[in-house]
This record gives C-alpha cells, sequence and structure tokens, in this order.
C-alpha cells in the first residue's frame, strides 16, 4: 500500500464515498534505533461494513524518550490530519482513534485527560482503546514495519 501523495487526494476518496462511509483518523509510534517512528492514517471504512480503504503517512523524527510527549505527538498528528479533512467528511460518522488505554495501570493513561480534552475542543470525537482500531490495529500495523 502505497503512502498517499498529498491530503488532497484522500479529501477527493472522501468526497466521492457514500455518506454512510465512517472516516477513522489514527496515529501510532515506534522507537528506533535513534529515531521515532510516526504512522499517520485515515481509514475510510466503506459504507460503514464493506471493508476500507486506508491512506498512511510515515514520518521519522529524532528519537523522543519521553512516553508522555511521544503520546500528546501521536495525538497531535491525528487531531492535526482530521482537521485538514474534516470540511469534506459531512454528516458521515467521524473519529479521531487514540492510542490511549483508559485503565490507570498502562502507561498511555497518564495523558488520557489532556488527549480526550483536545480532541474534544477541537470539535472532533475521541476513541479510545480497545475501540480505536486506526491507531491499535492499523497504524501499528504499519509501525510493524519498520
Amino acid at each position: 500500500m502505497p503512502q498517499f501523495e498529498s491530503i488532497e487526494e484522500v479529501r477527493e476518496f472522501i468526497r466521492n464515498s457514500s455518506e454512510e462511509s465512517a472516516i477513522y483518523v489514527g496515529c501510532d509510534s515506534r522507537q528506533l534505533r535513534e529515531s521515532t517512528i510516526f504512522v499517520t492514517v485515515i481509514v475510510v471504512h466503506i459504507n460503514s461494513n464493506h471493508g476500507a480503504k486506508i491512506f498512511w503517512q510515515v514520518d521519522r523524527v529524532k528519537r523522543i524518550n519521553s512516553i508522555r510527549q511521544r503520546l500528546l505527538e501521536e495525538v497531535d498528528r491525528a487531531v492535526y490530519t482530521a482537521l485538514m479533512i474534516a470540511d469534506v467528511v459531512g454528516e458521515r460518522p467521524f473519529e479521531v482513534h487514540l492510542d490511549i488505554n483508559p485503565n490507570p495501570d498502562h502507561r498511555s493513561s497518564v495523558i488520557l485527560k489532556e488527549a480526550v480534552g483536545y480532541v474534544l475542543a477541537q470539535g472532533l470525537k475521541p476513541v479510545l482503546k480497545p475501540d480505536a482500531i486506526a491507531a491499535t490495529a492499523v497504524a501499528d500495523f504499519f509501525t510493524e514495519k519498520f
């Protein structure tokens, strides 16, 4: 699956999809030697029941050692991407999937309130683990390729 070249390609695909199609945006990251790899995905769930078209983008940055900073960067990338397509989504179901576990026993829960508040403040709908498939399954799948 090739990376999307431009957000306009994604916007055009969404415009041409049915109003029943759901749109999910998510981001996951992985540490790799001296780098942190971020994979941001946009999943267009065709008619919300007929498979999906996946758009993805990879960014490599200098290694981010702070789990808090890295998770907040994932949230920021997902929100930024969602905002770039929000005006073409229309009435379609639209969610930002966060790779955050609300259970306090998990490290990702340290940014739970901040992340959810940030997504809501942008007028978007946050979804957390275990339901955040765009981040926890799709983006995670691509990060494992590095």
